[in-house]
Formats: C-alpha cells, structure tokens, sequence
C-alpha cells in the first residue's frame, strides 16, 4: 500500500495539465513569457509544445537582430534536432525596424519571395516538407523588448502555414526572450 501511494505521489510530483486538463510532463512546458534575455523559445504545433532540442554539433537555436547596409533583419530560428527528422520553426522580418509594443504582420513565403520586405514564417518537418506563411495563411509577431544595447529581443507569435500539398499547420502561443 506505501508502495502504491509513492508511486501516485510521484506521478503527481512530475505531471501537470495544461488548459484542457491534458496530463503532460513538467519538462514538456512551454517557457514563461519574459523579457530579460533568459534564452528561451518554444511554442505549440498543432496543440502539442514544441521546444528546440540539440543533437550533434548543430546549434538548436538561432537568432539575430542585425543592421545590415541601413536596414533591420530580424531571424527567430529554433529546432528539435533529435532523430532523424528536424523539426524547425522561423519567423524573420527583412527591412524593418522593430519596436517593442508593435504587431507585424507574418504573411510573406520566403521561398517564392527570398528578398521581401515585411515578416514571414516557416514550420520544416524535414527539407522537403515545409509550411509557410502566405497572404491567406498568416500570423503575427508582437515584439515586447528590444533592447540594441544588451543585445535582448523578446516577443510573442502565432501563424498559421501551409505546404505543398495543401495541408496546414497551427503554431499557437509562440514566445521568445535572447540575449542575441
């Protein structure tokens, strides 16, 4: 009987619920939403969390906010590099001057238009399987801080994507805080 009621106390321990009473493991949280430069990033693809993961030498997350020739590029870049596909999430802006408190649009396709001005998303099952944002299947990106001199940049997003053969992907509750 003690035996049994540790058990039970230890699932209760290191489980939690999320908003529809779901039971996930502690580690399968998305990050809180800050804004000091903690390095954290995830969000939820099609209902279920997505964090980046590391395997082998490739870095699992990727970010900057640079001034390139009088103009702003912002790329967000996270993945799951474990097993053999790798999972990934983009979101970039090209040519924009982001400011905290604002909302961009994410509704551009940066395979058919490489060299837009404005914000565009990507979710990647592998190379030859990726959804974009488009003018129909958009998202938002809401930046909260941008801070040019600790080098932080922080925000929240969500867009929806399509692939090739039409099917759709939903990434929901999207936050980030980098120290880039």
């Amino acid at each position: 009987m003690k035996k049994l009621f540790f058990l039970l106390t230890a699932i209760m321990l290191f489980t939690s619920c999320d908003k529809e009473g779901q039971i996930f493991a502690s580690k399968d949280k998305l990050p809180p939403e800050t804004q000091t430069g903690a390095n954290t990033v995830g969000c939820l693809v099609n209902g279920k969390v997505f964090l980046p993961h590391a395997e082998g030498i490739n870095p699992e997350v990727n970010c900057f906010y640079q001034l390139v020739d009088g103009e702003y590029f912002f790329n967000m870049n996270f993945a799951d590099l474990r097993g053999v596909t790798n999972k990934r999430v983009v979101l970039q802006t090209n040519r924009i001057n982001l400011n905290a408190g604002q909302t961009y649009v994410l509704n551009k396709n940066s395979i058919d238009n490489g060299d837009f001005t404005g914000g565009g998303a990507t979710y990647s099952l592998s190379t030859s399987n990726r959804y974009f944002t488009n003018s129909v299947k958009i998202g938002e990106l809401k930046i909260t801080r941008v801070d040019l001199s600790h080098s932080i940049i922080s925000g929240t997003f969500w867009f929806d994507a399509v692939n090739s053969a039409g099917e759709k992907v939903e990434i929901r509750e999207g936050r980030f805080d980098w120290n880039y």
